[in-house]
Parts: structure tokens; C-alpha cells; sequence
């Protein structure tokens, strides 16, 4: 035995078992008389001296605290003691020697533990044999330890307190920390209803932070995007089948959104309402992935033996205020403004001219170069409840290749239709569409024209004079 480890029992087995009398009356002060032990407090002894691990375990063989015995973890080096705090993350406290297989191995673990570990929450309390070798105060300066011995000090008394102290401080650490996870959790989950950037526009932090009427003013395109003829679909489904269908569905489209910058407002039955605060483009290029995505999933359908969906996106750009309505009790996020109400609107007309997307003009006038998009003016409309007659144009990048071929070859006689509408020679109009038709059967946009330019000629009716549809 070392000189060091004598000086610690030098006062014998008489002091030993008085402190273990004083720990036994002092553990019952604190538990009642029928122990339940739920787990254990994991101690790690390192020190190369195996008697100090033997005296320790000696001294703390009835040691209990809150109902939980001691786990004694034993290394014998520096290196082996990185190994098992590695090993055992759960450990609450280690009595770590300073000199061991070289003079500084024990500080070197320290910074193991809290530098490369990150482990903020063991406690670690440094046993030195020989204190003038380093310093106290350099060392509780420089290292993150909690309490700093000699091993003379460390009687059988003073152990007992100093365990019993740092178990306290790591109990109360970890439930800190098992806090901070919950808040965290929390937060990760408010945010799948209530999306981070609303709260970012609103200048806020949490949700906990959002107050009634809290509300900012700002530019965004708006997305609508809804499933075709979902009614008609839903009535073949079970109400648990129409969930899953529709979760399945979101779960292909929603990434696509947060993939080029937007956010989910809400779900409207299975409608989706997303902003796009960056930029118009960002919506352009999500919409037409979104189309991208619902043709993959058609194959899984398909292969499934379900029948495919089609999907409308209408995008409109405009000033918007998002804020919280409710009252005190209940509140919400939500939009509102008159291009948000377009922008549904717009959305709407794609079951009209039966296309995959569209968006109005004011869209377009955001992007920088719409000419890298396939698209085709639409139309001049007035929307119901606007003022304002909105022209509106289909973006068809999302439709499948053979479509998208068929409506570049048409492209001209499509546009010539659409003038000599204006222009109300609806004859004229007719045969440009017809001509459309004769070479791609399923341009429904073209065969709306036609029908419409056939329906104004028999009943001889006169657009209003900008030739604008209502």
C-alpha cells in the first residue's frame, strides 16, 4: 500500500465504521424504512492504485441515495477511463486520480469529457496523492471539475458528504437537461402546426411568444393546390382509407414545398395553402414538381390497383398580412388579404381550362426569365368578388413529355385562337383551336375554346368590349 493510501485510513477502523454509522443514519433520515431500488447511481473510481478502489468500495459498500444503491465502474488509467465513460454516458460521478501513467493523465480525461464528449452533466471530482505537483487553483481555473482533494482529505465522513453532494448535483442537472429535451421536443412538435417561418415573420421566437392580433405585412406567392374530383374519389373510400390516402398524398408533396423555400399554411380538406415569401420562382419550380411527384406516385397507385389523381396549383403574388385571430382561448395562424383570395381564385380556373397549373400574371412579371418556363396566356378573367380582370397563364413544365411536345407544336394556333377571340371572330377562333385539337385530342384548353367559340356563335352573344370572361 502507498504512503498516500495510508494517509487516508490512518485513522482507522474505528472512524470507518463510525462513517458508516453516520451514512446509515443519514440515509434513513432521508427514505423510509421499506427500500424500493429503481436503478443505480453508476460511480466510476480511476486511479492506479487498485487498494484506494478497494477502500472506496469499502467505504461506500451500504451507501444508498434516493432509493438507489452504487455502481462501481473501475479504471486503472487515463486511457481506459475514457473508454468507459464512453461506454457508460449514464455516469453521475467519477473520483478521478491525477497521476497516473503520466503526471497530467487525469486533467487529459477531464477534457475528454467535457471537450470531445460533451458531456456537461458527470460530476468529477479530482483525488491527487500529490497536491504540490498541480496546483489547486490552476487547476480549478483551467479544468471543468467539481471539486478538487487530496486523497488525505478524503476520509471516510468527507467521502460520504462529497458523494452525497455531487449525486444531488447530478440528479438535478439531469432533470434540467431531461427539461431542456422535453421543451426541444415541444418545440420540433408545435412546429409541424405552426411553421417556424410564420413565426420568424412575426418576429417571434416560440409559439409560446405569439399573441392575439400579432400581425406583419409582407409579399408573398401564394399556393393553392387541390386533388381533381376528390368529392367523387373519397365517396369509393372508407373514412380511415381517406386519411391514409390523403397522408400519403402529402407526404410526396409537402417535402416538395419546403424543398424550394415555402411553407405549409394550412390544409383545406385536401387542399393545401403554401407561402413562398423568397421568391415567385420558388413557387413556379415547386409547383411543377409537385406534378413531377403526383405522376410517381400514379405509378405506385397504379401498380397498387388504385386509379390515378390529378392535381390543380394556382400562384398568385401579392402584399398579405399573416398574423393570430381567435380569441384568448383559441387562436390561430392564418393569411389574409385579397391576393390570397385570388390566388384561390386562380387555383379554381384549372378545373375550367382543365391544365395542371396556373398562374396569373403578376407571377410571371417576378420571375426573371419566364422564358425558361413552357407556358401559354390563358386568358383574361375577372374573378368573382375582384373588380380587376387578371390575365393568367398555364405553366405546363409539369406535364408529361408527349403533352409537352404536343403543346409546343400547337403553341401558335392556340395563341391565334385566343386573338381572333379577342378580336370575337369566333369563327376565325374556332378553326385555330380545331386545328389544335386535330393534332393533340386531349389539349382540354383548346377543346373549352372551342366549345365556348361554338356556344357564342349559336346564340349570336357579344363579349363584354375588353373580351373579357366572367
Amino acid at each position: 500500500m502507498s504512503e498516500a493510501t495510508k494517509n487516508v485510513f490512518a485513522a482507522g477502523d474505528g472512524e470507518l465504521i463510525a462513517a458508516l454509522d453516520d451514512e446509515l443514519i443519514f440515509a434513513a433520515e432521508e427514505e423510509p424504512q421499506e427500500l424500493v431500488i429503481e436503478a443505480s447511481w453508476k460511480i466510476l473510481i480511476v486511479d492506479d492504485e487498485i487498494e484506494i478502489h478497494n477502500i472506496t468500495k469499502l467505504a461506500l459498500n451500504e451507501f444508498t441515495f434516493e432509493k438507489k444503491p452504487i455502481e462501481f465502474i473501475s479504471a486503472y488509467s487515463g486511457k481506459e477511463a475514457k473508454e468507459m465513460i464512453q461506454a457508460h454516458p449514464d455516469i453521475a460521478l467519477i473520483l478521478l486520480d491525477v497521476v497516473m501513467e503520466t503526471e497530467e493523465a487525469g486533467l487529459e480525461v477531464v477534457k475528454y469529457i467535457r471537450d470531445i464528449l460533451d458531456n456537461k452533466v458527470v460530476r468529477i471530482i479530482l483525488r491527487t496523492g500529490q497536491p504540490g505537483q498541480v496546483p489547486e487553483d490552476v487547476v480549478i481555473v483551467s479544468y471543468d471539475i467539481n471539486d478538487y482533494k487530496t486523497k488525505t482529505e478524503l476520509t471516510n465522513k468527507k467521502l460520504f458528504t462529497t458523494v452525497v453532494t455531487a449525486l444531488r448535483a447530478f440528479r438535478a442537472l439531469t432533470q434540467i437537461e431531461a427539461s431542456k429535451s422535453e421543451l426541444e421536443r415541444i418545440a420540433i412538435a408545435s412546429a409541424r402546426f405552426v411553421p417556424r417561418e410564420f413565426l420568424k415573420f412575426l418576429k417571434i421566437e416560440s409559439i409560446v411568444d405569439a399573441r392575439l392580433g400579432d400581425s406583419v405585412q409582407a409579399e408573398m406567392t401564394i399556393m393553392f393546390a387541390d386533388i381533381r374530383s376528390f368529392t367523387s374519389l373519397s365517396e369509393s373510400m372508407s373514412p380511415r382509407e381517406n386519411f391514409e390516402f390523403l397522408n400519403s398524398y402529402l407526404s410526396r408533396v409537402g417535402p416538395v414545398i419546403r424543398q424550394y423555400s415555402g411553407f405549409i399554411d394550412k390544409y383545406i380538406g385536401d387542399g393545401i395553402m403554401a407561402l413562398f415569401p423568397n421568391s415567385a420562382e420558388d413557387a413556379v419550380q415547386a409547383a411543377i414538381e409537385m406534378q413531377q411527384q403526383v405522376k410517381i406516385y400514379n405509378k405506385h397507385r397504379q401498380n397498387s390497383g388504385y386509379q390515378p389523381i390529378s392535381i390543380g396549383i394556382g400562384l398568385h403574388t401579392g402584399t398579405l398580412m399573416l398574423g393570430t385571430i381567435g380569441e384568448a382561448e383559441r387562436m390561430e395562424s392564418t393569411v389574409i388579404s385579397d391576393a390570397v383570395n385570388l390566388a384561390a381564385r386562380v387555383e379554381g380556373l384549372t378545373k375550367l381550362y382543365g391544365v395542371g397549373i396556373v398562374a396569373s400574371v403578376q407571377t410571371l412579371c417576378r420571375i426573371d426569365d419566364p422564358q425558361n418556363y413552357k407556358c401559354r396566356f390563358l386568358d383574361r378573367v375577372q374573378v368573382k368578388g375582384k373588380q380587376t380582370p387578371v390575365a393568367v397563364f398555364e405553366i405546363y413544365d409539369g406535364d408529361s413529355d408527349v403533352m409537352i411536345e404536343l403543346k409546343a407544336q400547337t403553341q401558335t394556333y392556340f395563341e391565334q385562337g385566343i386573338f381572333f377571340h379577342y378580336q370575337q371572330q369566333f369563327v376565325q377562333a374556332r378553326q385555330m383551336f380545331l386545328r389544335v385539337l386535330q393534332v393533340n385530342k386531349y389539349d382540354k384548353a383548346a377543346s373549352f375554346y372551342a366549345d365556348r367559340c361554338e356556344m357564342l356563335m349559336k346564340n349570336a352573344l357579344i363579349m363584354n368590349l375588353e373580351g373579357i370572361e366572367i
